[in-house]
């Protein structure tokens, strides 16, 4: 009995010292998280300070030791809707992307077609790629977004480590155990230490899989007039021009279809009409009206 609480004590005072030096692991992680920052601070101040490589703001890379998750959304318009399309899936296939999810609606006969696509590319193509797929089409709107999970990153890491050491070193004292009730002691402690590495892991897959692949939500329709980015008075006023007589000449075409879909109807009842006129033109023939006596004025016998 003296040899089980022995041996359950140091399994306790193991999990309370590897619990330490997992959140002392924690604060070296996030020293280190603060690292980089300072490292790349002081690599732009010295950009700054000999004029820079590229003339602007250094922008924040994936080689540069973060970790950085990059989104964006584009918004674009086309005449040549199927052309577009494949122009995108082209420009993803030749950054080494994949296609995550798709949503069309509209039809090729009306002209009025729109798609919204999800891409995932390799972060390190994601400039180039958004260059393309801004090229396929008339690119109305653009924006973008990063998010930096380097601390989050290293947190993660760092409780994996501690908990990897603390699975170690209860499947140590399970070879140690000599009774059935010190073995299932430190098996449920392992169970729950495997439950949290688990889950730490999924978490890391999770961040390593949006860090590897940036996002691109692109939402393309299919237009019969470009909308101008950059336009001038004269431009807007053509515009509203053409789009003014495509309207009327679209009203028009569905007035002509719409007459031409109720032209059985109408034809029914204009020969229902006709058969009433005849009806009753052929009655009133047949009872004509009789003609009422003068009346009787004052003084007419008197004439007579």
């Amino acid at each position: 009995m003296k040899r089980t609480m022995s041996i359950l004590m140091a399994a306790a005072l193991c999990l309370a010292v590897l619990a330490g030096c997992g959140a002392s692991g924690g604060s070296a992680a996030s020293t280190a998280a603060v690292a980089p920052d300072m490292a790349v601070e002081e690599s732009m101040a010295a950009d700054m300070a000999t004029g820079g490589t590229d003339g602007g703001a250094r922008q924040l890379l994936p080689q540069d030791s973060r970790k950085i998750i990059y989104n964006a959304e584009l918004w674009l318009e086309s005449k040549t809707y199927d052309d577009t399309l494949a122009a995108l899936l082209e420009a993803a296939e030749q950054a080494g992307g994949y296609l995550q999810s798709s949503e069309e609606s509209g039809s090729r006969e009306e002209g009025d077609r729109s798609a919204y696509y999800v891409l995932r590319v390799p972060s390190e193509e994601y400039s180039g790629f958004l260059t393309a797929a801004g090229e396929a089409g008339n690119l109305v709107r653009r924006t973008e977004s990063t998010q930096d999970v380097t601390a989050e990153y290293v947190d993660v890491e760092a409780r994996l480590a501690s908990l990897e050491d603390q699975r170690q070193r209860l499947q140590e004292l399970a070879d140690q155990a000599q009774t059935v009730e010190e073995l299932l002691a430190i098996q449920e402690q392992l169970t729950q230490v495997q439950y949290q590495i688990e889950s730490y892991t999924g978490q890391k897959r999770v961040l390593d899989d949006q860090i590897d692949y940036s996002t691109v939500e692109i939402y393309l329709d299919e237009v019969a007039q470009l909308t101008p980015v950059n336009e001038s008075f004269g431009s807007r006023a053509l515009t509203a021009l053409q789009n003014g007589w495509s309207g009327f000449v679209t009203g028009a075409q569905q007035l002509i279809i719409t007459l031409i879909y109720l032209m059985p109807t109408l034809i029914c009842l204009a020969l229902a009409a006709a058969v009433v006129v005849l009806a009753v033109r052929a009655w009133r023939k047949k009872h004509p009206r009789k003609g009422k006596k003068a009346p009787n004025l004052p003084g007419t016998e008197q004439m007579k």
